[in-house]
């Protein structure tokens, strides 16, 4: 479960290739078989590979990199502002500080 600041909950499935609700007979002994047989060759490298192998569509993959170069950007940024400033007048904060916006005693 996770849940968010407009208050909704999100439940999210352990393998999120499975589907939800109830399965028929023949979908569930299909589904042990091929567990099985995932199980009986897992040895092999070409099973290993496909079984690790997390498909992710390309524009959540482009996306997550162009956040990651974000990121990267404005922490070099700071750090470059806090190096060539004088010396006590900017402070460097850390990720995580920078979400709080106030702290109650």
């Amino acid at each position: 479960l996770s849940g968010s600041d407009d208050t909704n909950i999100r439940m999210w499935k352990a393998r999120s290739s499975e589907k939800i609700g109830q399965l028929s007979a023949r979908e569930e002994s299909s589904l042990q078989y091929r567990q099985a047989l995932v199980q009986k060759y897992s040895h092999l490298p070409e099973v290993k590979r496909i079984h690790k192998a997390r498909r992710v569509p390309k524009f959540i993959k482009k996306e997550t990199e162009q956040a990651m170069v974000q990121k990267e950007k404005r922490r070099r940024k700071e750090t470059n502002v806090i190096k060539h400033s004088k010396p006590g007048t900017q402070k460097y904060t850390d990720e995580k500080g920078k979400v709080v916006v106030k702290t109650v005693d």
